[in-house]
Protein backbone atom coordinates (compact mmCIF):
# COMPACT_ATOMS: atom_id res chain seq x y z
CA UNK A 1 0.00 0.00 0.00
CA UNK A 2 1.23 3.52 -0.82
CA UNK A 3 -0.03 6.77 0.67
CA UNK A 4 0.67 10.34 -0.45
CA UNK A 5 -0.40 13.24 1.74
CA UNK A 6 -0.27 16.82 0.40
CA UNK A 7 -1.27 20.19 1.78
CA UNK A 8 -1.87 23.64 0.34
CA UNK A 9 -1.79 26.40 2.95
CA UNK A 10 -1.58 30.08 2.03
CA UNK A 11 -0.70 32.83 4.48
CA UNK A 12 -3.55 35.08 3.36
CA UNK A 13 -6.02 32.44 4.50
CA UNK A 14 -7.49 31.80 1.06
CA UNK A 15 -6.47 28.12 1.09
CA UNK A 16 -5.83 25.71 3.93
CA UNK A 17 -6.59 22.24 2.64
CA UNK A 18 -5.21 18.73 2.21
CA UNK A 19 -5.30 16.03 -0.46
CA UNK A 20 -4.48 12.39 0.30
CA UNK A 21 -4.17 9.54 -2.19
CA UNK A 22 -3.92 5.92 -1.05
CA UNK A 23 -3.28 3.04 -3.45
CA UNK A 24 -3.91 -0.52 -2.33
CA UNK A 25 -3.71 -2.96 -5.20
CA UNK A 26 -6.38 -2.00 -7.72
CA UNK A 27 -8.13 0.42 -5.36
CA UNK A 28 -7.42 4.16 -5.22
CA UNK A 29 -8.86 6.17 -2.33
CA UNK A 30 -8.81 9.97 -2.45
CA UNK A 31 -9.52 12.01 0.68
CA UNK A 32 -9.62 15.81 0.60
CA UNK A 33 -10.88 18.78 2.58
CA UNK A 34 -9.81 21.48 5.04
CA UNK A 35 -6.76 20.75 7.15
CA UNK A 36 -7.85 19.32 10.48
CA UNK A 37 -11.19 18.06 9.19
CA UNK A 38 -12.11 14.50 8.23
CA UNK A 39 -12.80 15.62 4.67
CA UNK A 40 -14.57 13.73 1.92
CA UNK A 41 -13.55 10.35 0.54
CA UNK A 42 -13.86 8.86 -2.94
CA UNK A 43 -12.84 5.30 -3.83
CA UNK A 44 -12.31 3.91 -7.34
CA UNK A 45 -11.35 0.39 -8.43
CA UNK A 46 -9.28 -0.20 -11.58
CA UNK A 47 -8.78 -3.28 -13.77
CA UNK A 48 -5.11 -3.63 -12.76
CA UNK A 49 -2.77 -2.35 -10.06
CA UNK A 50 -0.71 -0.62 -12.76
CA UNK A 51 -3.72 1.41 -13.92
CA UNK A 52 -4.51 2.30 -10.33
CA UNK A 53 -0.95 3.56 -9.80
CA UNK A 54 -1.09 5.58 -13.04
CA UNK A 55 -4.40 7.20 -12.11
CA UNK A 56 -3.10 8.08 -8.65
CA UNK A 57 0.12 9.55 -10.07
CA UNK A 58 -1.92 11.69 -12.46
CA UNK A 59 -4.00 13.20 -9.65
CA UNK A 60 -0.95 13.79 -7.45
CA UNK A 61 0.82 15.54 -10.33
CA UNK A 62 -2.17 17.81 -10.91
CA UNK A 63 -2.21 18.87 -7.26
CA UNK A 64 1.55 19.48 -7.14
CA UNK A 65 1.27 21.73 -10.19
CA UNK A 66 -1.36 23.73 -8.30
CA UNK A 67 1.01 24.32 -5.39
CA UNK A 68 0.29 21.40 -3.07
CA UNK A 69 3.35 20.07 -1.22
CA UNK A 70 4.17 16.91 0.69
CA UNK A 71 3.37 17.37 4.38
CA UNK A 72 3.01 15.50 7.65
CA UNK A 73 -0.58 15.15 8.71
CA UNK A 74 -1.28 16.93 11.99
CA UNK A 75 1.64 19.36 11.95
CA UNK A 76 -0.42 22.29 10.68
CA UNK A 77 -3.16 23.50 12.97
CA UNK A 78 -6.71 23.87 11.67
CA UNK A 79 -7.96 27.34 10.87
CA UNK A 80 -11.35 28.71 11.66
CA UNK A 81 -13.52 29.21 8.61
CA UNK A 82 -13.80 32.94 8.07
CA UNK A 83 -17.12 34.08 6.74
CA UNK A 84 -17.50 37.44 5.08
CA UNK A 85 -20.09 39.69 6.63
CA UNK A 86 -22.63 40.67 4.02
CA UNK A 87 -25.06 43.51 4.39
CA UNK A 88 -27.82 44.08 1.90
CA UNK A 89 -30.19 46.88 1.09
CA UNK A 90 -32.90 47.28 -1.51
CA UNK A 91 -31.53 48.50 -4.81
CA UNK A 92 -33.22 50.46 -7.54
CA UNK A 93 -30.63 49.37 -10.09
CA UNK A 94 -31.50 46.67 -12.57
CA UNK A 95 -29.69 43.44 -11.68
CA UNK A 96 -27.34 42.38 -14.48
CA UNK A 97 -24.94 39.45 -14.17
CA UNK A 98 -21.40 40.48 -15.16
CA UNK A 99 -20.01 38.75 -18.26
CA UNK A 100 -16.57 37.24 -17.66
CA UNK A 101 -16.04 35.95 -21.19
CA UNK A 102 -17.80 34.58 -24.26
CA UNK A 103 -16.78 31.74 -26.55
CA UNK A 104 -18.37 30.93 -29.91
CA UNK A 105 -18.64 27.17 -30.37
CA UNK A 106 -19.80 27.40 -34.00
CA UNK A 107 -22.85 25.24 -33.27
CA UNK A 108 -25.41 24.89 -30.49
CA UNK A 109 -23.60 24.18 -27.21
CA UNK A 110 -25.28 21.51 -25.07
CA UNK A 111 -22.74 19.57 -23.03
CA UNK A 112 -20.82 21.51 -20.37
CA UNK A 113 -18.66 20.23 -17.53
CA UNK A 114 -16.59 22.34 -15.12
CA UNK A 115 -13.78 21.19 -12.83
CA UNK A 116 -11.02 22.94 -10.91
CA UNK A 117 -8.75 23.23 -13.94
CA UNK A 118 -10.91 23.78 -16.99
CA UNK A 119 -14.27 24.03 -18.70
CA UNK A 120 -15.38 21.36 -21.18
CA UNK A 121 -17.92 22.35 -23.85
CA UNK A 122 -19.54 20.09 -26.46
CA UNK A 123 -21.67 21.22 -29.40
CA UNK A 124 -24.16 19.78 -31.86
CA UNK A 125 -21.48 19.52 -34.57
CA UNK A 126 -19.49 17.02 -32.47
CA UNK A 127 -16.78 19.43 -31.31
CA UNK A 128 -15.55 19.27 -27.73
CA UNK A 129 -13.50 22.25 -26.55
CA UNK A 130 -11.37 22.41 -23.43
CA UNK A 131 -11.18 25.96 -22.10
CA UNK A 132 -9.26 27.56 -19.27
CA UNK A 133 -11.35 29.40 -16.70
CA UNK A 134 -10.39 32.61 -18.47
CA UNK A 135 -11.94 31.39 -21.73
CA UNK A 136 -8.70 30.46 -23.54
CA UNK A 137 -8.85 27.35 -25.75
CA UNK A 138 -6.58 24.58 -24.45
CA UNK A 139 -7.64 21.72 -26.72
CA UNK A 140 -10.25 20.64 -29.24
CA UNK A 141 -11.60 17.17 -30.03
CA UNK A 142 -13.79 16.11 -32.96
CA UNK A 143 -16.40 13.42 -32.33
CA UNK A 144 -18.55 11.93 -35.11
CA UNK A 145 -21.88 13.41 -33.99
CA UNK A 146 -23.51 15.92 -31.65
CA UNK A 147 -22.41 16.06 -28.00
CA UNK A 148 -25.23 16.78 -25.56
CA UNK A 149 -23.57 15.84 -22.26
CA UNK A 150 -20.19 15.66 -20.54
CA UNK A 151 -19.34 14.22 -17.13
CA UNK A 152 -16.15 13.57 -15.17
CA UNK A 153 -14.80 12.39 -11.86
CA UNK A 154 -11.25 12.32 -10.50
CA UNK A 155 -10.11 9.87 -13.18
CA UNK A 156 -12.39 9.95 -16.23
CA UNK A 157 -14.01 12.44 -18.60
CA UNK A 158 -16.84 11.10 -20.78
CA UNK A 159 -18.87 12.62 -23.63
CA UNK A 160 -22.28 11.31 -24.70
CA UNK A 161 -22.67 11.42 -28.48
CA UNK A 162 -25.67 11.34 -30.82
CA UNK A 163 -24.24 8.24 -32.54
CA UNK A 164 -25.26 6.18 -29.50
CA UNK A 165 -21.77 5.92 -28.03
CA UNK A 166 -20.00 7.28 -24.97
CA UNK A 167 -16.48 8.54 -25.68
CA UNK A 168 -13.56 8.61 -23.25
CA UNK A 169 -11.67 11.92 -23.40
CA UNK A 170 -9.22 11.09 -20.60
CA UNK A 171 -6.40 10.18 -22.99
CA UNK A 172 -4.65 12.29 -25.62
CA UNK A 173 -7.01 10.98 -28.30
CA UNK A 174 -10.72 10.31 -27.68
CA UNK A 175 -12.05 6.81 -28.27
CA UNK A 176 -15.44 5.09 -28.16
CA UNK A 177 -15.59 3.54 -24.71
CA UNK A 178 -19.17 2.21 -24.69
CA UNK A 179 -21.74 1.36 -27.36
CA UNK A 180 -25.16 2.13 -25.88
CA UNK A 181 -27.41 1.75 -28.95
CA UNK A 182 -27.07 2.46 -32.66
CA UNK A 183 -27.87 6.04 -33.68
CA UNK A 184 -29.64 7.10 -30.51
CA UNK A 185 -28.93 10.45 -28.86
CA UNK A 186 -27.21 10.21 -25.47
CA UNK A 187 -29.04 12.83 -23.43
CA UNK A 188 -27.38 12.66 -20.01
CA UNK A 189 -24.51 11.03 -18.12
CA UNK A 190 -23.61 10.69 -14.47
CA UNK A 191 -20.74 8.86 -12.81
CA UNK A 192 -20.66 7.62 -9.23
CA UNK A 193 -17.95 5.50 -7.61
CA UNK A 194 -16.57 4.60 -11.04
CA UNK A 195 -19.97 3.45 -12.36
CA UNK A 196 -21.26 5.26 -15.45
CA UNK A 197 -25.01 5.90 -15.80
CA UNK A 198 -26.42 6.75 -19.23
CA UNK A 199 -29.85 8.09 -20.22
CA UNK A 200 -30.73 8.12 -23.93
CA UNK A 201 -33.39 9.59 -26.19
CA UNK A 202 -35.21 6.26 -26.53
CA UNK A 203 -35.97 6.26 -22.79
CA UNK A 204 -33.41 3.65 -21.76
CA UNK A 205 -31.19 3.72 -18.71
CA UNK A 206 -27.85 1.90 -18.98
CA UNK A 207 -25.48 1.32 -16.06
CA UNK A 208 -21.88 0.30 -16.81
CA UNK A 209 -18.87 -0.31 -14.61
CA UNK A 210 -15.42 0.94 -15.57
CA UNK A 211 -14.27 -2.51 -16.71
CA UNK A 212 -16.61 -2.24 -19.71
CA UNK A 213 -19.16 -4.65 -18.28
CA UNK A 214 -22.84 -3.76 -18.57
CA UNK A 215 -24.33 -4.14 -15.13
CA UNK A 216 -27.84 -3.66 -16.48
CA UNK A 217 -29.93 -1.79 -19.03
CA UNK A 218 -33.66 -1.28 -19.08
CA UNK A 219 -36.29 0.84 -20.75
CA UNK A 220 -37.91 3.70 -18.91
CA UNK A 221 -41.62 4.22 -18.51
CA UNK A 222 -41.53 7.31 -20.72
CA UNK A 223 -40.77 7.78 -24.39
CA UNK A 224 -37.69 9.90 -23.72
CA UNK A 225 -35.15 10.12 -20.89
CA UNK A 226 -33.37 13.38 -20.17
CA UNK A 227 -31.74 13.01 -16.78
CA UNK A 228 -29.89 10.48 -14.65
CA UNK A 229 -28.31 10.96 -11.23
CA UNK A 230 -26.77 8.41 -8.86
CA UNK A 231 -25.70 8.18 -5.23
CA UNK A 232 -24.99 5.40 -2.73
CA UNK A 233 -28.70 4.59 -2.46
CA UNK A 234 -30.03 4.48 -6.01
CA UNK A 235 -29.86 5.53 -9.65
CA UNK A 236 -32.50 8.18 -10.38
CA UNK A 237 -33.88 8.18 -13.92
CA UNK A 238 -35.80 11.21 -15.18
CA UNK A 239 -38.06 10.50 -18.16
CA UNK A 240 -41.13 11.88 -19.90
CA UNK A 241 -43.49 10.40 -17.28
CA UNK A 242 -41.57 11.31 -14.15
CA UNK A 243 -38.70 9.86 -12.13
CA UNK A 244 -37.86 6.23 -11.32
CA UNK A 245 -35.31 5.23 -8.66
CA UNK A 246 -33.46 1.94 -9.25
CA UNK A 247 -31.49 0.14 -6.55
Amino acid sequence: MSRTYLELSQDDGSAHKFYEVTVQGQVVTVRYGRIGAAGQTQTSTFPTAQKAEAAAAKKIGEKVRKGYEAAVQGQRAPRAVTRRQVSSAPSTARAVAPVLWRFRTGSAAFGIHIDEDRCWVGNQAGDVYTLAHGGEVLARYQLPDGVKCLVADDFWIYAGCDDGRVYDLSSKLPFAAYDIAADVDIFWLDIHEGVLNVADRAGRLTVIDHEDEHQWSRGGRGEHAWMVRADDRAVYHGHSRGVTAHS
